[in-house]
């Protein structure tokens, strides 16, 4: 009993210390703040109620991954295609342009990932923005560490061609408002 609870604190706590690589991550999936929050709290709780479930505590990190993948899979499922224009920051600071092109960098490159299939997302976000080691994405994605490294390549190349192509795309005209009288 006393090893149990011991265990459990320790497995919180090192959950605790990674919550911001977890968000990253789902941050990286999303593109949206605050479902990348909602995303890691679902994935923390379910790992918090099932440590008795997790056979090799050294490999915390890839299970609670795995749950966060889960938990974004899920939600993709339940999803409805709708924008809400409170999800958009308005903000008088800085350089407007510079912070426009910044951000449609940023939004091109999301673009651009979500085009790739989902086990080449998974991989490249997992070794690029999280920094997993080839073993740790091994151990999360259950699969072998050749099929990562592999993976991971392909997902590159295509990467960067998508990145390529979006760049030498024409930006989208601005409609302009009608003034109403």
């Amino acid at each position: 009993m006393f090893k149990n609870r011991f265990r459990h604190k320790k497995l919180t706590r090192e959950l605790c210390a990674n919550r911001h690589r977890f968000y990253k991550l789902a941050y990286s999936w999303t593109g949206d703040p605050m479902l990348a929050d909602d995303l890691v709290q679902e994935a923390l709780q379910k790992a918090l109620h099932s440590f008795d479930s997790l056979k090799d505590d050294s490999k915390l990190n890839a299970w609670t991954c795995r749950i966060l993948m889960n938990c974004h899979r899920d939600w993709l499922r339940r999803r409805k295609d709708t924008v809400d224009f409170d999800d958009y920051e308005f903000s008088a600071e800085g350089d407007p342009l510079a912070q426009a092109s910044a951000d449609d960098t940023s939004a091109m490159v999301r673009r651009c990932i979500a085009r790739l299939s989902d086990k080449h997302r998974d991989v490249i976000t997992l070794v690029d923005l999280m920094e997993f080691s080839y073993e740790e994405v091994s151990q999360a994605l259950d699969i072998p560490i050749g099929t990562v490294m592999s993976r991971l390549c392909r997902a590159r190349r295509q990467l960067k061609q998508l990145i390529a192509a979006a760049s030498q795309e024409p930006a989208a005209p601005v409609t302009p408002l009608r003034s109403v009288n």
